[in-house]
């Protein structure tokens, strides 16, 4: 007498089960999201470094805000790697999942991008007027928040297509505001016209930015 096998479940149903198992769990989806976390990464090693530098000479209270401003740069890569949707705590069982999730957690509500810009903006401001440097910076950190949001929302870079002549105007407004900054005391009628553009270029950029 033969006895029957009860059936078990298929591969392509585990398969299926794994991969909504990883959608709750925040997965990135695609491998461009992954480029585009590691992306995020290098420009918040390259944002802590070139505000912090150089580092002769720095204190206590500098060393503090570079170490807070580093280790919150780590935790937005780890936030990315991790994705942003909660952990469904109905696919967790043993302790162990349980509690690594409720870290994925914490590690996700925390402002860790927005807490390493503060940080590198309050370096960059104890150091003397360098107009340029603070220029590249300032635009090494737009593309940092851009690479974030593309990261967090699982898009790909054409998404900011209608937002690239703000994004432009954003820049060259960026430009002339260094270019002020860095024009000598002396010259006051050349400080004087570039005020000007400045204050033209703001108008055109906050009505870009205005809803018609």
């Amino acid at each position: 007498m033969t006895t029957t096998q009860p059936d078990g479940p298929t591969t392509p149903a585990a398969g299926t089960g794994a991969i909504a198992a990883n959608g709750r769990r925040g997965t990135p989806s695609r491998p461009g999201a992954a480029r585009t976390a590691g992306a995020a990464g290098l420009l918040a090693a390259a944002c802590v470094a070139w505000s912090a530098a150089p580092l002769s000479g720095a204190r206590g209270p500098a060393i503090a805000i570079l170490a807070a401003a580093a280790a919150c740069a780590a935790l937005s890569v780890i936030r990315l790697a991790l994705g942003v949707a909660p952990t469904d705590p109905g696919s967790l069982g043993r302790p162990g999942e349980r509690l690594g999730a409720a870290v994925a957690d914490l590690i996700r509500i925390v402002p860790s991008a927005e807490v390493m810009v503060a940080g590198v903006l309050v370096l960059e401001a104890l150091h003397p007027s360098r107009p340029w440097h603070t220029a590249l910076l300032g635009a090494a950190l737009l593309a940092y928040l851009l690479a974030v949001h593309l990261a967090e929302s699982r898009a790909r870079l054409s998404v900011l297509r209608p937002q690239a002549p703000l994004i432009a105007a954003g820049l060259g407004l960026l430009a002339l505001a260094a270019g002020a900054a860095a024009l000598p005391a002396e010259t006051g009628s050349t400080a004087s016209l570039m005020a000007v553009l400045a204050a033209l270029a703001a108008a055109v950029v906050g009505g870009l930015v205005l809803p018609l």
